[in-house]
């Protein structure tokens, strides 16, 4: 027969059961004494940081109100139905149908046999309120988080 099949002594078993209970004990030590160096005050407990005066945090804050100021403003440009979405610089003087244009192309949906015409921006606060028409200036145009749906509406 060959050695690495001969059974084990009961020697060899008590041996590694030793072994074992060892190497859990050391575990068990080494994980109390990190417990204990998280928990030490000089390490987790720093005195906070005064500020010297609340007006100086007060000036600071800025509020934003949603305008237009911009000629060229970035635009997140979705086609919900399909998943696609782009970031997009467009004009605020640009028509609507530039930006459909520039859009489908910007998403791959550019197809020949799929006019232009058969598409519809919507402003994606506002859906409800109809497809977007004229200059995208006159369509509630602003400066940050702007979102325009795009979706396929043959005619």
């Amino acid at each position: 027969s060959s050695h690495f099949l001969r059974p084990h002594t009961s020697l060899q078993s008590a041996i590694v059961a030793a072994m074992a209970r060892r190497s859990n004990i050391l575990a068990g030590a080494v994980l109390l004494a990190g417990l204990a160096a998280l928990n030490s005050v000089s390490f987790v407990n720093p005195q906070p940081v005064e500020r010297s005066s609340r007006m100086a945090m007060k000036g600071s804050a800025v509020e934003w109100v949603p305008k237009l100021s911009r000629d060229v403003v970035e635009v997140m440009f979705t086609a919900p139905a399909q998943g696609a979405r782009s970031r997009m610089l467009i004009r605020a003087d640009a028509d609507v149908s530039e930006v459909i244009k520039q859009g489908r192309k910007k998403l791959g949906f550019d197809q020949d046999w799929m006019p232009d015409s058969d598409f519809k921006l919507y402003n994606a606060e506002d859906e409800d309120a109809g497809p977007l028409k004229g200059k995208m200036s006159e369509n509630g145009l602003i400066d940050f988080s702007y979102e325009i749906h795009l979706y396929y509406e043959p005619q």
